[in-house]
Parts: C-alpha cells; sequence; structure tokens
C-alpha cells in the first residue's frame, strides 16, 4: 500500500472521527451516554457485519495468536465512545477533539517511548519538544474557556 494511500485513510478516518464526535455529543445531550453508546456500537456492529457477510475476508482462527489484553479493545472503545460524548456536550467538538487528541498522542508516544506494542521509538528531544507543544496547544484551546458545565 502506497504512503498516499495510507495518509488518505488516514485523513479519512480523521475526518469521520470529528463528524462522529460531532454526532456523539448531539446524542450525548439528547439522550445520555448510555443510549447514544449503544446506538453507536449497534450500528458499527451492524455494518460490520454486513460488510463481512458481503466481502469475507475474516481470520477468525488466527484469533488464538492474539494475546488477551488486545481483546480489551472493544471496551476501550466504549471509553473512547462515551467520553468522547461527554466532554463534546460540555466543551464543543473542537474543544472535545483536541482534548482527546492531545491525550492520545501523550499516551502513543509514551508506549512508543517503551515499545509496549511494537519496536520502540524513543522521545529524543524533538519529540519531547512536540509533546510540550500538544500540551500548550490543549491548554490554549481547553483550558480557561469557561465553557463546562
Amino acid at each position: 500500500m502506497s504512503l498516499f494511500l495510507v495518509i488518505l485513510i488516514g485523513v479519512t478516518g480523521g475526518l469521520a472521527g470529528s463528524m462522529q464526535s460531532g454526532f456523539l455529543g448531539v446524542m450525548q445531550n439528547r439522550v445520555g451516554t448510555l443510549a447514544s453508546t449503544f446506538i453507536t456500537y449497534g450500528g458499527g456492529g451492524l455494518a460490520i457485519g454486513l460488510i463481512m457477510l458481503a466481502f469475507g475476508g475474516s481470520k477468525w482462527s488466527d484469533l488464538k495468536e492474539v494475546p488477551w489484553w488486545a481483546f480489551t479493545a472493544g471496551l476501550m472503545g466504549l471509553v473512547v465512545v462515551a467520553s468522547l460524548g461527554i466532554v463534546i456536550a460540555r466543551l464543543g467538538l473542537g474543544g472535545g477533539i483536541t482534548l482527546f487528541t492531545g491525550s492520545t498522542l501523550i499516551l502513543g508516544a509514551l508506549i512508543d517511548h517503551f515499545g509496549l506494542f511494537s519496536q520502540a521509538h524513543t522521545i529524543d528531544p524533538r519529540r519531547l519538544a512536540g509533546i510540550a507543544m500538544v500540551v500548550f496547544g490543549t491548554w490554549l484551546v481547553v483550558g480557561g474557556s469557561g465553557n463546562a458545565a
């Protein structure tokens, strides 16, 4: 797969994530955290189920090779969806996405530094400067906004 295609997929995912987050904020205000999370997972489950029926391509037999902790990804997804709904309903889409993205990038850098899921990528001075900018940028967007309810 070409780098261009990988970047295009990443940008598409990011755009979809922003739209989904906005929708979660709207649902959170109308029906609450549990119902909006259920609707999100129910709709996603139905969609991927239909895609798998139409195209196949699953490797169920390889599940035995997956580490036990990787199976918590669905639970982590519940936390992601529920927390985005709560935060965006209170801080707005820009503030919520900034807070979410900032914390994701910081933890991702730490996970990479210690090589927890793959080859280690050390936090060098350049990366440390980038993390500091993310923290500062998040503070600029979210800190002191006075929007929290």
